[in-house]
């Protein structure tokens, strides 16, 4: 069965003043953000990770599409499946103590019933409340498989490649010759504050230390992220220079990215993959420079969307290093590696920066939309992130 979602063009394009504010929720080791009740966006950064990142994160519409889900046991399908996205949420109206272990953050499990405010896991023989979970069949971040089959065939749904693609994420190689991308390094979260913790936008600030192979600071990331109403969220990232130099190398591999799950890669949907000049396909836009990209995909037959935003007033054009396969990042490093053997080749992109003189700021907008949104709304919701981040 398709659910067919209808947005009115306000709420994608505007963060108008009747929207449903943002709410934040902090745990010890992960902040929700829900809408309107539902949730939107988990921000993790528990120490057993090797970096921090945001999953799940949902487009709008889940619960409807839930509700009218049938069960299925195609591999890959996402079904009447909820991923937990509470550290500790509670059990409601529970029947008898079931002899599993108590839900926690990141959990699977399926739904047999949706009613008003709360979904019922058999598995658990209760109910939890909706801002404790998101339909994976809405989730448009891949799930974490820390135990993967191993299938090679990278069409084949169970395919779980590159483990370090996490959610959304920030990280980028060749930091004093470490690949943070590839996780070989750590990206330490030192602290955690909520500075709008409801509104439209919520605003969280993050404070990561980026590690040598000593455990000591190379980097201090300072990123302030706001999430709006109309689910786009932004990133405004400062790097600074701990270590006394520290050369961020020309690498393809950064920087703010997205892992989608699996059956939106453009390799099995089609996509489609468009930039802002209206160009289709991920190989036309892979190494370029756009101000936007939108990936779309389906999962089990709905149509998502998500956007990534280079903003104006970053210090240099990033380029997008888009797949087929599902990875969609945005990345201010690496002209070199983007455009080697093409007729705009450029010079390789090493950046030096020195403790207590240097430092770089980006700025990245993320939206995630139900159905194929046309171009000149993408572009409203494009002139929204930047004048959101300039405030």
């Amino acid at each position: 069965m398709r659910i067919f979602l209808t947005l009115a063009v306000v709420s994608l394009c505007s963060n108008f003043a009747f929207a449903a504010p943002v709410e934040l929720k902090q745990n010890s080791m992960s902040v929700k953000a829900t809408i309107d009740g539902e949730v939107f966006a988990v921000f993790n950064f528990d120490p057993q990770r090797k970096k921090p990142f945001v999953l799940p994160v949902t487009a709008p519409g889940g619960f409807e599409i839930l509700e009218a889900a049938e069960e299925t046991e195609e591999p890959g399908a996402a079904g009447r499946q909820v991923i937990i996205a509470e550290e500790t949420p509670t059990v409601i109206d529970q029947q008898a103590a079931p002899e599993v272990d108590a839900p926690s953050l990141g959990d699977i499990y399926k739904v047999t019933s949706v009613e008003n405010d709360r979904v019922y896991l058999p598995e658990l023989s209760g109910w939890l409340s909706k801002s404790d979970v998101a339909p994976v069949v809405s989730t448009v971040t891949r799930l974490i498989n820390d135990n993967p089959s191993g299938i090679k065939d990278r069409k084949n749904p169970l395919y779980y490649g590159h483990p370090h693609h996490k959610g959304v994420w920030l990280s980028v190689d060749e930091v004093n010759g470490i690949k943070f991308w590839n996780e070989d390094g750590i990206i330490r979260n030192v602290s955690v504050e909520l500075v709008e913790a409801s509104g439209n936008p919520a605003v969280i600030q993050v404070k990561n230390h980026w590690l040598d192979g000593e455990g000591e600071p190379l980097l201090e990331e300072s990123t302030q992220i706001k999430i709006h109403a109309n689910r786009l969220m932004t990133y405004d990232v400062t790097l600074k220079a701990v270590a006394d130099e520290v050369e961020i190398g020309d690498t393809k591999e950064g920087m703010f990215a997205i892992r989608l799950p699996n059956s939106m890669r453009e390799m099995i949907s089609g996509g489609p993959v468009t930039n802002a000049a209206g160009e289709v396909g991920s190989n036309i836009s892979w190494g370029r420079e756009t101000p936007w990209i939108d990936y779309c995909g389906p999962i089990d037959g709905h149509v998502f969307g998500v956007t990534l935003m280079d903003h104006p007033q970053n210090p240099w054009k990033s380029r997008y290093h888009v797949r087929n396969y599902g990875l969609f990042a945005i990345n201010p490093f690496g002209s070199g590696a983007y455009t080697k053997g093409r007729d705009d080749a450029q010079e390789a992109h090493h950046r030096i920066m020195k403790r207590g003189k240097d430092s770089l700021q980006f700025k990245y907008g993320l939206f995630v939309h139900a159905d194929q949104v046309p171009n000149e709304e993408i572009q409203k919701v494009y002139e929204e992130f930047v004048e959101s981040v300039n405030e």
